[in-house]
């Protein structure tokens, strides 16, 4: 398994866009039988079941399901055959096969950025033809990388009007899920891109997205990580967003790692060992793929 990342990422690494080519799709952990035993290997407890209502204005949120007794096999054909996403968080700290790819995308990563990497997530994507993701943002860094399939990406500036930083600052506060607020006339600033086997993309922190599933099956690895700017970043989104509810002030969103970066970093820091940011309240449960047929149930129906 290989990466190759373009040389100088070290200059805009975590404030500017990156592809990669990867050889990832050759690997028989992503054939068929391989997702179906990852699907029954992984603890099927933390496995993230959704559906996504049509790509519109305002903020589009996920239905959150479940899927306790089907077999790996059985939810791969519902995958293919329906409207479902679902995400394998955290595999590498789950299945010992995935350590491996862990260590290669962000062994890549840190050897052309010249960064360390910090706080890494491989997730596995698995999702059904022409499934839309809403728009929204994530507060780490992300490599997309896609293995099957074909998804179209569009990728929007970090900052207003695209992402507000009270928006930014409630999702670093988990006050809020990823979703953000989406207006049609965000598209003029859209850079649009079509991800195909063996490519990868990392992109600016906290830039928004959304992404739309080609005519097929899709199968892709969401890696979140922090490097030290981006953690100083993220902390800084913290007070301010602290500053902003005590407060009453209006802070713009963090520049570079600066001396107040730096300072609101630390400040961060004190206020989760006084005041621990909340835990992220779990998403109703609304619906169940059926064991044996795959069928959708409408659990607000049961």
């Amino acid at each position: 398994m290989a990466f190759e990342w373009p040389s100088g990422m070290d200059a805009g690494f975590g404030r500017q866009t990156y592809r990669a080519r990867h050889d990832l799709h050759e690997s028989p952990l992503f054939s068929d039988e391989g997702l179906a035993g990852l699907l029954d290997t992984y603890p099927r407890e933390k496995l993230g079941v959704y559906r996504f209502p049509p790509h519109g204005e305002g903020i589009t949120r996920a239905a959150h399901g479940r899927a306790p007794d089907i077999s790996g096999r059985d939810l791969l054909a519902a995958v293919r055959d329906g409207q479902i996403w679902l995400n394998l968080r955290a595999v590498n700290r789950q299945v010992e096969a995935f350590s491996e790819v862990e260590e290669m995308i962000f062994g890549s990563i840190e050897a052309a950025a010249g960064l360390r990497t910090r706080k890494r997530d491989v997730g596995v994507l698995i999702s059904s033809p022409r499934i839309q993701v809403h728009y929204h943002l994530d507060i780490p860094l992300v490599c997309l990388v896609q293995v099957r399939g074909v998804k179209t990406l569009h990728l929007y500036p970090a900052g207003a009007p695209y992402a507000g930083a009270e928006q930014v600052e409630a999702i670093a506060l988990r006050l809020q899920d990823e979703e953000l607020t989406f207006r049609q006339g965000f598209e003029a600033g859209a850079e649009v891109i079509e991800l195909h086997p063996g490519m990868a993309l990392t992109w600016p922190q906290n830039a928004p997205h959304r992404v739309e599933n080609g005519d097929c099956l899709n199968v892709s690895l969401s890696c979140e990580f922090m490097t030290l700017p981006a953690l100083l970043r993220a902390n800084a989104l913290y007070t301010n967003g602290q500053l902003r509810r005590r407060l009453g002030l209006d802070p713009a969103l963090p520049g570079g790692a600066g001396p107040s970066v730096l300072g609101k970093a630390v400040i961060a820091r004190g206020l989760k060992l006084v005041d621990r940011p909340p835990e992220a309240a779990p998403t109703p449960v609304t619906f169940e793929v059926q064991a044996g047929s795959g069928e959708i149930r409408d659990l607000a129906d049961a």
